[in-house]
C-alpha cells in the first residue's frame, strides 16, 4: 500500500470520527431538548390539573358550609376552628387541603365608610382603638384613622390628619385615592404614613370585606371562637368610641370565664358584663355563632401548587355570599403567635 493510501485513509477515519461527535453532541442536545419539552408539558399539565381542582374546591367549599358546617352548633363550630385541622381532600395525584378560620377575628378595613362612601364614625373609633392598643400614640392612631376613611370615601375633602389626592400626587409615582372600600387589606399598604414596620404590626389584626348601610352595625365578633391572642378586637369593639384601655380587663374577663362549651346566649355575655360594671355601646359587636369565614386552599398536583384564599359571609343564615377571593399565601390569615415571633 502506497503512502498515499495509507494517507487517504487516516483522512477518511479522522473525518468520520469527527462527523460521528458532531452527531453524538446534537444528539446529547437534542435529548435534552426533548427532556425539557417533557417536563415542561407535564408541568403546564399539572397546573392546569390544579387550576381546575382549585375551582372544583370552591364548589366543594360552598357546599359544605351550606350544609354540613351550617348544621353544627355554635360550640362545635368553635372547637372546630379553634383546632385549626385542616380537611383534606386526597385525589390521584395529589391533595386538596382547606382551613377554615373565622373572618371576625380581624378588623374589617371597609368598615369605615358605608356603602355609600360616607364616614362611618364608630367604626372609625374601633379602628383607632385598636391601633392604640397595639402601641400607636393616640394622636398618630386618630390620624390614620382619618386618613384610612380619606382613601375610601368618596369625596375629595381631606380630614384632620388624613390625606386625599393632593398627598399622593406628589409621590414619585404619583397616584390617587381608591375612593371606595378596600378590596384586599394589602391596600393598607399605599395609605399615607405607613411604613413595612407598621404594615408588619397591623397585618395580624386587619382584613376586608363588604361594607354596610348608613346606621348598620359591622359583623359581630364571635366570641366563643375568639382565640387569647386576638384579645385586643374585642376590648376595641367593647369600647366603642370610649377608651379601649378600660375595657381590656373586662374583654380578659369574658375569655377567661368563657364556659368550656361557649356562651350560650347573648344574654349570658350581657349579665356577664353587667356584673363587670360594664355598659356595652354596641350589643350587635358581639356574637356567639359564625357568620362570616375565610377558607384557605391549598391544591397540590404532582409537583404543581395553587394557594387561594376566599371569603364568604352569610355563613349563620345560609345565604352565602363569596365577597373576597385571594391567591398566594400572603392571602392567609397570618398565626399571631408567628407574627409575634419574628417581630
Amino acid at each position: 500500500m502506497t503512502r498515499k493510501s495509507k494517507s487517504e485513509q487516516g483522512t477518511v477515519l479522522l473525518t468520520t470520527l469527527l462527523i460521528m461527535a458532531v452527531m453524538a453532541a446534537l444528539t446529547v442536545a437534542l435529548m435534552e431538548d426533548i427532556r425539557f419539552a417533557v417536563k415542561r408539558t407535564i408541568n403546564v399539565n399539572a397546573y392546569a390539573q390544579a387550576d381546575w381542582q382549585a375551582g372544583g374546591a370552591e364548589d366543594f367549599i360552598a357546599a359544605y358550609l351550606q350544609n354540613d358546617f351550617r348544621e353544627l352548633d355554635p360550640a362545635a363550630k368553635a372547637v372546630l376552628l379553634q383546632s385549626r385541622t385542616p380537611l383534606i381532600l386526597p385525589t390521584p395525584e395529589g391533595a386538596i387541603t382547606l382551613i377554615l378560620k373565622d373572618a371576625s377575628h380581624c378588623f374589617n378595613l371597609s368598615h369605615v365608610v358605608t356603602d355609600a362612601g360616607e364616614q362611618n364614625s364608630v367604626a372609625a373609633a374601633e379602628f383607632s382603638n385598636v391601633a392604640q392598643l397595639l402601641g400607636l400614640p393616640p394622636n398618630q392612631a386618630i390620624a390614620l384613622a382619618s386618613t384610612l376613611i380619606d382613601w375610601q370615601d368618596k369625596d375629595q375633602q381631606m380630614r384632620s390628619g388624613g390625606a386625599e389626592d393632593g398627598t399622593y400626587l406628589r409621590r414619585n409615582p404619583p397616584y390617587r385615592t381608591a375612593d371606595t372600600a378596600m378590596r384586599s387589606p394589602e391596600e393598607m399598604r399605599a395609605l399615607n404614613g405607613m411604613d413595612e414596620d407598621l404594615w408588619e404590626l397591623f397585618k395580624p389584626f386587619v382584613c376586608t370585606g363588604p361594607t354596610k348601610g348608613e346606621g348598620q352595625q359591622s359583623q359581630s365578633i364571635n366570641i366563643n371562637s375568639l382565640p387569647p391572642e386576638r384579645l385586643i378586637l374585642l376590648a376595641a369593639a367593647l369600647a366603642g368610641v370610649g377608651s379601649a384601655q378600660d375595657a381590656v380587663p373586662v374583654a380578659e374577663a369574658l375569655l377567661r370565664d368563657r364556659p368550656m362549651t361557649g356562651y350560650e346566649t347573648l344574654d349570658e355575655i350581657t349579665t356577664k358584663l353587667e356584673g363587670l360594671g360594664f355598659e356595652l355601646q354596641n350589643p350587635e359587636r358581639l356574637g356567639i355563632d359564625v357568620t362570616a369565614i375565610f377558607v384557605e386552599v391549598v391544591t397540590q398536583v404532582g409537583p404543581a401548587e395553587r394557594v387561594r384564599t376566599y371569603r364568604y359571609d352569610g355563613v349563620d343564615t345560609g345565604v352565602l355570599q363569596l365577597t373576597y377571593r385571594g391567591w398566594g399565601r400572603e392571602t392567609f390569615r397570618p398565626e399571631i403567635e408567628i407574627e409575634l415571633d419574628a417581630r
